[in-house]
């Protein structure tokens, strides 16, 4: 465990030691108490710093923090949100987290997942008598250790949330452990932790979420639409994790009901692989300071004396038009029309009642033949959406538009041929891909599967919905 080019030698009183890693929020180092314990420290990032809200939300969790049991959870030490980057310690806990262990060690056993089941319910039980809701409870936010399961960074992400951070590119949340009600963006709970409770059993028991894995705008849409895809587990603990995925927040169990239905838990040893060694560095024994160690440059790696901007969040969602549909159609049309077209004019002479009925029949399959042919020969058009904004490609035409440039975004139009409706700054109007159509102010700007099925329109549409009130928030109008 080292320190890095930048980092520093004391935060308050304690000592820096090493870093454990980053987030949303900060950086995380292992540092210790002017009396030799060891603690960890979470430093706000700049922007953060400078976001007068968001210290005076930060100031309100901490004090509410310091009211939780740190039997259950890492107990604050100490913390200074008026400091130029506000800190917090907590307690040091030694052990791996939960999203370490399974990819360390695989899935737990029932016994264990059960044993975690009932410390992690103890712990919201105490979270929730003190009126917090965790909000962002996941594998990487449960440290196991040999006296059970510890959740830390709670509360704390409320004060994330509570703060517009589109700008800086930051998506607070972990997808596969929000609960539906955060998608949709209703009331949220003590029953939102009960959910991602059985998120993360899920995970502990099979390496895997309850909604599988791909972008977040796919997992979004199979939390609010989808059933749960759960491992076999003994009862009563299959039960106990189905009915806390359950999508109506009022048919979730309380942490109090899990502890009565589990019953007596399973011996916490059976939770963690054993600790990692925490490797510190030793003391200075020479006189004279060294000189600090020249900074090595690598490839994709940002120099450290430079702010860089937040890690782009991984994947990003991508949507297409297909043109498999009027191929289809275009073909059994082309065929129909030469089929229905008269090769003998004494037929025509002789029949003419039939022979109208064919060239009737010709005409309407020329038509549908010209109409779906024009659809296979438009370019494809494909839009991307990633925290930093969408891009659209058509042809050998591309433009990126930064969410900044973006004002409102609303899907409309004919229910069987629905657009993505955007609004955008002026500047970006003559990039755009040609042919360009003013709905109302706004642009249409990609045409939601266009050509497919009933089923796949109505698929990538929801998803497209879900992709929008991830990437873009505030400026995507659900309205019908």
């Amino acid at each position: 465990m080292t320190t890095q080019a930048g980092d520093p030698t004391t935060i308050g009183s304690f000592a820096i030691q090493g870093r454990l890693g980053s987030g949303a929020m900060g950086s995380v180092y292992l540092a210790r108490s002017p009396g030799g314990r060891l603690v960890a420290v979470k430093v706000v990032r700049d922007e953060l710093a400078d976001d007068a809200r968001f210290r005076a939300r930060f100031a309100r969790e901490i004090e509410a923090a310091r009211r939780v049991s740190g039997a259950f959870t890492a107990a604050v030490v100490d913390a200074d949100p008026d400091a130029e980057h506000p800190w917090l310690a907590t307690e040091y806990l030694p052990g791996p987290t939960l999203q370490r262990a399974i990819e360390t060690s695989g899935p737990m056993t029932p016994a264990g997942v059960q044993a975690l089941a009932g410390g992690l319910a103890e712990a919201l039980v105490a979270i929730h008598r003190c009126g917090l809701v965790h909000r962002d409870l996941k594998p990487s936010n449960i440290v196991l250790t040999g006296n059970g399961p510890r959740v830390i960074d709670f509360g704390i992400a409320r004060a994330l949330e509570e703060v517009s951070l589109t700008a800086t590119g930051l998506v607070i949340g972990t997808p596969g452990y929000l609960s539906p009600e955060q998608i949709t963006g209703t009331s949220i709970g003590p029953p939102s932790d009960v959910f991602a409770l059985g998120a993360v059993l899920v995970f502990a028991a099979s390496g895997r979420g309850p909604f599988a894995t791909g972008n977040p705008a796919s997992l979004l849409h199979r939390i609010v639409h989808e059933q749960p895809h759960i491992p076999p587990l003994p009862s009563p603990l299959h039960d106990a994790v189905r009915h806390c995925l359950a999508q109506d927040p009022a048919q979730r169990p309380t942490p109090t009901d899990l502890l009565h239905l589990l019953g007596s838990p399973a011996n916490t040893g059976l939770l963690a692989p054993p600790a990692d060694t925490i490797r510190l560095p030793p003391p200075p024994t020479k006189l004279l300071p060294e000189p600090p160690p020249p900074v090595q440059h690598h490839p994709g790696v940002p120099h450290a004396d430079i702010p860089q901007p937040p890690p782009a969040q991984p994947g990003g969602a991508t949507f297409a038009t297909s043109r498999t549909r009027s191929s289809i159609i275009a073909t059994i049309a082309t065929i129909l029309f030469l089929a229905f077209t008269p090769q003998d004019s004494e037929f025509t002479r002789l029949y003419p009642g039939p022979a109208l009925i064919f060239a009737v029949l010709d005409l309407v399959c020329l038509w549908f033949a010209i109409r779906h042919w024009i659809f296979v020969l438009r370019r494809r058009v494909e839009l991307r959406l990633t925290p930093h904004g969408m891009t659209v490609i058509k042809g050998s035409q591309q433009v990126a538009i930064p969410w900044q440039a973006v004002t409102r975004l609303r899907v409309a139009g004919d229910p069987r041929r629905p657009w993505l409706i955007a609004w955008i700054d002026p500047l970006f109007h003559s990039a755009l891909p040609a042919p360009r159509r003013n709905d109302h102010g706004g642009i249409r700007l990609y045409p939601i599967a266009h050509g497919a099925t009933h089923k796949r329109r109505m698929h990538q549409l929801n998803e497209l919905r879900a992709a929008l009130n991830w990437y873009a928030g505030y400026r995507h109008d659900n309205s019908p």
